[in-house]
């Protein structure tokens, strides 16, 4: 098949694992022998690492630049979503795939989406996170709601969820489909398919479930609030004020002053931590496996779980909250610990269970290891991708 792959943001230019995966997936069906053409913005000048697939077109623009805030603007919005219909289209137009598989909208607008039904390509839109809620009008409540119905509902329909066919629709969680079929995004037929890593790329530590000395904790992801890593320092303080020695280590970076706020968090509260800054992807590997305990203390509802499954398939045993995606698969006791969020004793009391109980980080690093292998690796996920995809290019519209 040609597939026409379309994406906010494509390898080298990534802020999170979404858009790795993205660059797999599509390196995968290439590699498949399917004809991969990527349609994305310009979002890497600092990086010349090459794509992971041949035919990447950066013809497409982002309503905002992912270092601001999110906000609505219409005036704004409304040329690029002209903009990105227009250069979509007559991309379609020139290459004529078989199928359109678009990844994330998350501020590219409707526009890229639209043209794809403009030049009548069949579509698979994959839904990572909760982001099309943000393309739902209203409310129209009131003398100011009925303004607003005649603003949005005329001036600028193009810019909403109604004005593209969600008709085939893949969720990477049940979390996901819900909370947004709550919010008035038309999903609830949406297919669960579980996201998936290359599980080669994260191979197993020699020893599952070992430590040192001291104790190293690691956490990567985003340093935003939400994610909950002031819980995690704090936990970290609380050990090191009862005798246990332990180091934290925190790979990732973020907006605003919340990095600064946690280095001055474990200054105050004796939390032996190394702020490692962002690190590259191609090095998580290896700080799993240096690793002996991985932490995911995020206070949201994640819209899944890729760096669990990355700890998990290294043999390193994990503690994380669950209320997001992450608990479609996470089992206190069997392949995780899981405790409720914000909870710094309740993650204290873990991290502590897992330094002094041998036979029970073995356990859960033996268990997790192999469901990851038999349940989220990246070809299972690309093999239900690919059937899917190609369902729907043989379909009668």
């Amino acid at each position: 098949m040609k597939i026409l792959v379309v994406s906010n943001l494509f390898p080298p230019g990534v802020l999170g694992g979404y858009e790795i995966l993205c660059g797999q997936v599509a390196a995968e069906l290439a590699e498949r022998g399917h004809d991969v053409v990527v349609a994305t913005t310009n979002s890497s000048p600092d990086n010349r690492d090459p794509p992971p697939v041949k035919d990447v077109r950066r013809i497409l623009r982002l309503s905002q630049d992912f270092g601001a805030p999110p906000s609505r603007n219409r005036l704004r919005d409304l040329p690029i979503a002209a903009a990105n219909r227009k250069a979509t289209r007559n991309l379609a137009r020139e290459i004529r795939p078989d199928i359109a598989f678009v990844f994330s909208q998350l501020r590219l607008t409707m526009g890229a989406a639209a043209g794809l039904h403009d030049a009548g390509v069949p579509t698979l839109f994959t839904v990572n996170d909760e982001h099309l809620a943000g393309y739902v009008p209203g409310p129209f409540n009131g003398p100011r709601g009925t303004l607003r119905l005649i603003v949005d509902g005329f001036l600028f329909r193009r810019l909403w969820l109604p004005s593209i066919h969600l008709t085939h629709v893949t969720c990477i969680s049940r979390r996901v489909r819900d909370n947004l079929a709550r919010r008035g995004v038309p999903i609830l037929n949406a297919r669960i398919i579980h996201q998936g890593i290359p599980v080669d790329r994260f191979p197993q530590k020699d020893a599952p479930g070992s430590i040192h000395d001291p104790l190293r904790i690691l956490y990567t992801g985003q340093l935003h609030p939400d994610k909950g890593v002031h819980t995690l320092v704090q936990a970290v303080g609380r050990l090191a004020a009862d005798g246990l020695s332990v180091r934290l280590n925190v790979a990732g970076h973020g907006p605003g002053d919340y990095p600064q706020q946690l280095k001055e968090l474990a200054s105050s509260c004796g939390a032996m931590t190394d702020f490692m800054g962002r690190r590259p992807h191609d090095e998580l590997p290896g700080l799993y496996r240096d690793n002996d305990i991985f932490v995911f203390p995020s206070i949201w509802e994640e819209p899944f779980g890729l760096t669990h499954l990355e700890a998990m398939a290294s043999g390193t045993p994990v503690a994380s909250t669950a209320d997001g995606g992450q608990g479609e698969f996470l089992e206190h006791d069997v392949n995780a610990l899981v405790f409720p969020k914000e909870d710094v004793a309740a993650l204290a009391n873990a991290l502590a269970r897992l330094a002094t109980d041998a036979p029970l980080r073995l356990r859960l690093a033996t268990t997790a290891r192999t469901m990851v292998q038999q349940r989220f690796s990246l070809t299972r996920y690309v093999d239900d991708l690919e059937a899917l995809l190609t369902q729907i290019a043989g379909a009668p519209e």
